[in-house]
């Protein structure tokens, strides 16, 4: 049975011969271990699909993210100067930005003092990003944030990485595409501490905000499985308890996420939510979303999920992808730590009819590659 079909298994909740294994890569962890300039990375939606293709090779993983669909077009016209030699490489923007395409992270944007986040109040809902400067909606359309709302509106650039890697490796290994979650969106639009204070005082408002932006992560969604995406993960890193309670879940979260859902699986294609950190009080809402799998499941310290008792709530219901700690178990953890909590985490799948063997979250930069290999060879090898 090929590693596509390994997958595609386990998301429609069966058993098969072997359980997959996959991981999202940090954006760090790619460049450091493919040796490619990190400009020419954050740049190049080429070059991406082939560090994307090579990582999935290093690791013999069954199945490849590719986190977004393609890099920025025109985004290099905006660039007045560039430093590769900089200790973190950058892009000095015309309208005096930068952005830190660093060595072992994510890129950042470093805005000029002028900038301002916006008030909710004087958002134009028809173009949610109008008060924004040039360079950061290019960064945000960077991480896609595009204010699109039908999937035929697309460009193809937008899609270079993703088709680029279906290319590649669609016949044989399960491709999955990502969008944003809505609120992903809100709160770059409106900034972290802003955005989660609106909830608070302007929640009618922010619902229109999100009733905008579950167009642009449902269009982006759907285009993304009309090109051959196999899955599609909704990226949502700030709905676990640590931000919202679960009754902000339900009104912030919960409707918007549904509707990418839905449209998701009306294309024949599976859908899951990664959320970050402690998210064990709120798996049956996340269920509730219509989801067919979940992401992540941080086991303590990093989050608050016992994986047998996720497998006991959700085996039928949905499929697990994870749940291996990124931080204890694969980068810092030895030999023995490793092995143990491999073995424990697979016995544990075994009542469960639906699992992908991956890390919780992203694997983080300085993560040993011996580290991945070893999680990988005991899958392999595993037998209750």
């Amino acid at each position: 049975m090929s590693s596509k079909n390994l997958v595609n298994q386990a998301m429609e909740k069966k058993r098969p011969e072997r359980v997959p294994v996959m991981c999202q890569m940090a954006n760090g962890h790619t460049v450091i271990n493919t040796g490619v300039d990190p400009i020419d990375y954050f740049l190049d939606g080429a070059l991406w699909a082939d560090c994307l293709i090579r990582m999935r090779a290093l690791y013999d993983f069954d199945g490849i993210l590719c986190h977004k669909p393609g890099r920025v077009h025109g985004l290099g016209d905006q660039v007045e100067r560039m430093d590769r030699d900089a200790e973190s490489p950058t892009l000095y923007m015309e309208d005096g930005a930068r952005i830190e395409c660093t060595r072992d992270d994510d890129a950042y944007y470093k805005a000029t003092d002028e900038f301002a986040w916006p008030d909710i109040e004087e958002l134009d809902l028809d173009n949610l990003l109008s008060w924004a400067p040039a360079s950061y909606q290019a960064f945000q359309a960077s991480k896609a944030t595009l204010p699109i709302s039908d999937p035929d509106e697309f460009e193809d650039h937008v899609f270079d990485t993703l088709d680029l890697v279906l290319e590649d490796l669609g016949e044989s290994y399960s491709v999955h595409g990502e969008v944003r979650s809505p609120f992903d969106h809100f709160l770059n639009i409106l900034g972290m501490e802003n955005g989660l204070m609106y909830l608070l005082t302007h929640a009618e408002k922010c619902a229109e905000v999100l009733e905008a932006t579950t167009g642009w992560s449902v269009a982006l969604a759907v285009a993304q499985v009309r090109r051959g995406a196999q899955a599609i993960k909704i990226s949502s890193p700030f709905a676990g308890n640590a931000f919202l309670s679960r009754e902000m879940y339900c009104d912030f979260i919960q409707p918007y996420e549904a509707r990418i859902a839905e449209a998701v699986k009306a294309e024949g294609a599976s859908v899951y939510t990664h959320t970050c950190g402690a998210i064990g009080d709120r798996l049956d809402l996340i269920c509730a979303t219509g989801v067919t799998g979940i992401e992540c499941l941080d086991p303590p310290p990093l989050g608050d999920v016992d994986i047998n008792e996720a497998v006991e709530l959700l085996k039928g219901k949905i499929f697990i992808k994870g749940n291996v700690d990124p931080v204890n178990t694969l980068l810092r953890g030895d030999k023995a730590k490793i092995e143990g909590d491999i073995g424990r985490i697979l016995t544990a799948a075994e009542d469960m009819e639906g699992f992908i063997l991956s890390s919780a979250c992203s694997v983080a930069p300085p993560t040993p590659p011996d580290n991945l290999k070893r999680m990988v060879e005991l899958c392999r090898d595993f037998r209750p």
